[in-house]
């Protein structure tokens, strides 16, 4: 005689369980904001490519993988996602500078000038598709740099020439006219970045990481207020005079 099996009640499978609207509602700011930052990169690498007339919104939009309705939501135009890749690079050195140069410290302004230096030309480094369409801006005049000038250039320049004049007033530095002086040394902070493709192909070198950044930002500023050369000209005069 077969034994009777014993049948078990089937058991339902277990639905997985539904998200809080807490949770769903923290996945979907973590969704837009991923979107948000990829639209800001990829328009960096367009703007940079093609110039701000040449950039085309939908193209940006594929290049970050998203509708372009979002980025219509996100900055509202082509000039809005502009000034946004613009925030996205500057806003962290302008208050790192300005931080520098309002340091408790009135004693040593020549510090709180390198610092400030410091602050400008590492930003620069790690955004040189931003240095470079900035520099566009800059060569051909125009509402978008008067927006640059208002809202970035000025105030920086206005404390790095306060600084300036501080050094001056102390002797620390030559007295060239600030507006040279100033634009000379951010000028010279950048000029690597206004080469990068031409550094490429000479020298193989791509583009720094953050700490070859901070590097080569004290190597500028130690050539800027020390020159190149390895010995003072007085020490090399007695040198050769021997």
């Amino acid at each position: 005689m077969t034994p009777v099996e014993t049948r078990r009640p089937k058991i339902p499978a277990r639905k997985p369980a539904a998200q809080t609207p807490a949770a769903t509602a923290s996945a979907s700011r973590a969704a837009e904001a991923s979107g948000r930052q990829r639209l800001i990169e990829a328009a960096e690498l367009e703007f940079t490519q093609k110039g701000y007339d040449g950039a085309s919104v939908l193209s940006i939009a594929n290049r970050a993988g998203v509708k372009q309705p979002l980025l219509n939501y996100h900055f509202g135009s082509k000039e809005g996602l502009w000034r946004a890749v613009v925030e996205n690079a500057y806003t962290g050195s302008l208050t790192a500078s300005r931080q520098a140069a309002d340091a408790p410290d009135p004693a040593d302004p020549l510090a709180r000038l390198q610092a400030a230096l410091r602050a400008f030309a590492v930003s620069n480094i790690l955004h040189p598709a931003a240095h470079s369409l900035v520099l566009m801006e800059v060569a051909q005049d125009g509402p978008r740099l008067d927006w640059l000038v208002d809202n970035y250039m000025k105030p920086f320049h206005d404390k790095l020439d306060a600084l300036i004049a501080e050094c001056h007033a102390a002797q620390l530095l030559k007295p060239y006219p600030p507006e040279h002086a100033s634009v000379t040394m951010t000028a010279t902070l950048t000029a690597v970045q206004s080469a990068t493709h031409l550094i490429q192909r000479l020298y193989g070198v791509g583009p720094m990481t953050a700490e070859q950044a901070e590097q080569h930002a004290e190597q500028v500023i130690d050539v800027l207020l020390n020159g190149m050369l390895a010995r003072p000209a007085s020490r090399r005069r007695a040198a050769g005079a021997r």
